[in-house]
């Protein structure tokens, strides 16, 4: 049987990570304060794995679960065996009854995990449907619908040279209902892990019938290139049409 694993972050302000070779003696002794106030609460969650980060120098983890603002002293967060995740409350000092409360709701699933996303457009005027985090399941998950989307970053060279045959593309096939042609900031929004973008842009199909296993698509960047993989691909689009 797999062993599930939890990951248990915590930062504290203006203190010591675990992993920082402290290099005075009040160092030291701050960053075995934390040590043992997380081991004891480590002891009775052996599946849980804990670590402590200093809040400066990790900045990055506080704004991945939402705590970059949280103006409290100690925020506490954890990845999810199912990837998502799961900031707790941020503490102004530590209380051992809020954290044994909090990993225990965590582990029966009763805490609601936290999403990145930017804010749903009110208006979607341009052919190519605009995703976020929020509007990811509803859109691309929709299965009466195949969907092309393209996930990419702002900064990107190569996004930028796509996005005009991109329009095109999805000029060119509106009238198709059953089709719909995105794009998701994968920078700002949080993206499920079927369709991870290890680079941009990338673009992954995913067909009406099989939601859970969207296909990266690697073909050519033309219009004419789309159309011939949509059109082979589609499984509600473009049925009993030879043209459009």
């Amino acid at each position: 049987m797999r062993e599930t694993l939890w990951s248990l972050s915590v930062s504290e302000r203006f203190h010591w990570s675990v992993s920082t070779k402290p290099t005075t003696s009040s160092c030291t002794r701050t960053t075995q304060l934390w040590r043992n106030k997380v081991a004891k609460i480590a002891n009775n969650h052996k599946e849980v794995k804990f670590a402590i980060a200093d809040e400066d120098e990790h900045s990055h983890l506080l704004a991945e679960f939402g705590l970059d603002d949280s103006g409290e002293e100690i925020n506490i967060a954890c990845y999810g065996p199912d990837g998502k995740k799961y900031p707790m409350e941020p503490m102004e000092e530590w209380e051992d009854d809020e954290v044994e409360e909090y990993i225990t709701k965590m582990k029966k699933g009763k805490l609601t995990p936290h999403l990145k996303s930017q804010p749903i457009p009110k208006r979607q005027d341009s052919p190519v449907k605009t995703v976020v985090g929020k509007s990811f399941d509803k859109i691309v998950k929709d299965k009466s619908k195949d969907v092309l989307i393209e996930l990419y970053a702002p900064w990107c060279g190569h996004c930028k040279q796509l996005e005009p045959i991109y329009k095109e593309l999805a000029t060119k096939v509106k009238k198709e209902k059953n089709l719909v042609i995105a794009k998701m900031d994968a920078t700002a929004n949080d993206v499920p892990e079927a369709f991870k973008a290890e680079g941009f842009p990338t673009i992954y199909f995913a067909p009406s019938d099989n939601k859970e296993n969207p296909v990266k698509y690697s073909g050519g960047r033309t219009v004419d290139d789309f159309m011939k993989y949509l059109k082979e691909h589609a499984t509600v689009a473009f049925k009993g049409k030879d043209e459009l």
